[in-house]
């Protein structure tokens, strides 16, 4: 449980410092933007390892937030705990990035739940315990 909450904290932080980090987009003028890529590499070099950083977590929350779903479908056990801890922390976390930046924090999201999908595995749903 403690690891999705790790999870939850890091991808919302590494969310917040990618937006932080990189420069404005509303509204959006190529040339600017391109200009303070090229002019604070390493802004933009920790904005990039942050956006990685944090949809790698992110996705591991929605992963967990999907396998619960499907395997309360199947009517197997499912670990409430985390599953709350995920929900809660994933919308609480998207919540208060959307408040900040909606275009960057859709691409966030859009990235993250991709790959938790990609990464969900219906085949080993026998070792969701052993997983988490």
């Amino acid at each position: 449980m403690l690891f999705h909450l790790f999870c939850v904290v890091v991808g919302f932080l590494c969310g917040y410092l990618m937006i932080h980090w990189l420069p404005p987009v509303t509204p959006f003028h190529f040339v600017h933007f391109i200009t303070e890529l090229i002019f604070n590499p390493l802004r933009s070099f920790l904005a990039m390892v942050c956006f990685l950083i944090g949809f790698l977590a992110n996705a591991v929350v929605i992963r967990t937030i999907m396998a619960g779903v499907i395997l309360w479908l199947q009517r197997k056990q499912v670990r409430w705990g985390e599953w709350l801890i995920s929900c809660c922390g994933a919308s609480g976390s998207f919540y208060w990035l959307f408040q900040s930046e909606t275009k960057l924090t859709v691409l966030f999201f859009i990235f993250a739940f991709i790959y938790g999908m990609i990464s969900l595995d219906f085949r080993r749903s026998r070792g969701y315990k052993r997983d988490l």
